[in-house]
């Protein structure tokens, strides 16, 4: 997969040549990659972020044009090997990234494709998740706070389901959680602050956990 091609979201595969060499040689955005454990606190993956710079905050203002760029720098600055290891990377999909092409180049076994919660969930949106899912990649849904209506028809395709921590009260989480059981997800407990927090999660069931109180990201 060449620099150009990624970098162009609308490129079908193939169709682009090599990135001349002085494109490459300043790199003007970074990856922060954050990792993900499993209940035993052992790396499961990691999300790959975009930074524009080695500081370590996120100023993103196309969603489209930042998972982009974390793919691009993935596969030929970096290579997925140090990008990833031998471990999963979960990228973040807005609308316009999700309808791309580019998605059918990618790794199915290296990639979690995360539907950012301002997807407005069509039925156009859940026909293109349902083929991503029939090619064998893993789905999914991120920021999730409280089930809604519109939610079910992807949550029938997701393989992993990334609650939101942040603000939400444990009667509010427990609730979330009994309503999430009707289908068959990993949850995924996200800003995850506090120990307390990972012991209220673990009782609940969760299976994932990503925040600061494991690791912030960090720039690679």
């Amino acid at each position: 997969m060449n620099a150009r091609t990624i970098a162009n979201p609308r490129s079908a595969p193939g169709a682009a040549c090599d990135a001349p060499a002085t494109e490459a040689a300043a790199p003007s955005a970074f990856i922060g990659r954050q990792p993900i454990l499993d209940r035993n606190q052992s790396l499961f993956a990691y999300e790959l972020l975009f930074r524009s710079s080695r500081q370590n905050f996120a100023q993103v203002s196309d969603d489209t044009a930042a998972t982009a760029t974390v793919l691009s720098h993935a596969f030929t600055e970096l290579g997925l090997e140090a990008a990833l290891g031998p471990y999963l990377g979960f990228v973040n999909l807005d609308a316009r990234m999700l309808m791309s092409d580019v998605l059918e180049m990618l790794p199915r076994d290296k990639f979690v494709l995360e539907v950012l919660e301002t997807v407005e969930l069509t039925p156009l949106v859940i026909a293109r998740c349902r083929a991503l899912k029939d090619l064998g990649f893993t789905l999914a849904l991120d920021d999730f706070v409280t089930l809604e209506e519109q939610h079910k028809p992807l949550l029938e395709l997701a393989d992993i389901v990334k609650v939101e921590l942040m603000g939400m009260s444990e009667a509010d989480l427990e609730n979330t959680v009994k309503a999430l059981r009707h289908w068959p997800v990993k949850l995924l407990a996200e800003k995850v602050d506090n120990e307390a927090q990972v012991k209220h999660c673990s009782e609940l069931g969760f299976a994932l956990f990503q925040g600061y109180y494991f690791a912030k990201p960090t720039i690679i």
